[in-house]
């Protein structure tokens, strides 16, 4: 009866990761169609994008099972249906789920290095580690796109610097030196943008409904009693 109980739980638990992972990327489908956006004013071709955060969320509630399928249905459909495809979807998706690991790491860490840490500590840990892997894959990523497979995007990169702060050079080292550094400084704006607002309103919002697979998950990442 116990192994029946403990299976009969994980296929129910199970249910409820692939369950959570569709709605939030559905959610996320929505905010990127409407172009709930934001430009970042010195690269306008980078954007905030409130999509992110559902992502998140399936994470903070559900683990990173959820997060990372999550994350990859957004990126499948986004792919069919978004803009610049298939680079632009492919982009977001390696800003996304770099972030997610990077933030499971450091929670797994911070749980590891002191077994009661407060959920201040783990939460700081976890947003380094999420900002440190998500400007490493897009910066590759990003040479890769404006040095080697698509260098006009250089030339536009080189006008946006010009007009919002003035960089004037002949150089393409430079002008792909300057990108990457602003890209990686949009980057970790974007991570708090997204991490921040995700664990507050599942702590303050969804958190207080208590039901009983989102307080398991959460309450042992963060060591909370």
């Amino acid at each position: 009866m116990k192994e029946g109980g403990k299976v009969n739980q994980f296929i129910r638990y199970s249910a409820f990761e692939i369950a959570l992972a569709a709605l939030c990327a559905g959610l996320a489908i929505f905010l990127t169609i409407y172009k709930v956006v934001f430009a970042f004013p010195i690269l306008p071709y980078l954007k905030f994008e409130l999509a992110e955060i559902p992502v998140i969320m399936a994470f903070l509630m559900a683990g990173p099972f959820s997060g990372l399928l999550s994350s990859v249905i957004y990126w499948i459909v986004l792919t069919m249906v978004g803009e610049w495809t298939p680079i632009g979807p492919l982009m977001k998706f390696l800003a996304v789920t770099p972030t997610i690991l990077g933030l499971w790491a450091g929670l797994v860490l911070s749980k590891r290095l002191k077994k009661n840490s407060s959920v201040f500590l783990s939460m700081g840990l976890g947003i380094l580690m999420a900002i440190a892997a998500r400007v490493i894959v897009t910066s590759l990523m990003n040479f890769l796109v404006l040095w080697w497979l698509f260098p006009h995007f250089l030339s536009l990169a080189a006008k946006y610097l010009e007009a919002t702060i003035g960089f004037q050079t002949d150089s393409p080292y430079a002008v792909l030196l300057m990108t990457l550094l602003f890209t990686a400084v949009f980057n970790i704006l974007h991570s708090f943008f997204s991490i921040i607002p995700s664990y507050y309103l599942v702590v303050k919002a969804i958190m207080k409904v208590k039901p009983v697979n989102l307080k398991t998950w959460f309450r042992r990442m963060f060591s909370e009693s």
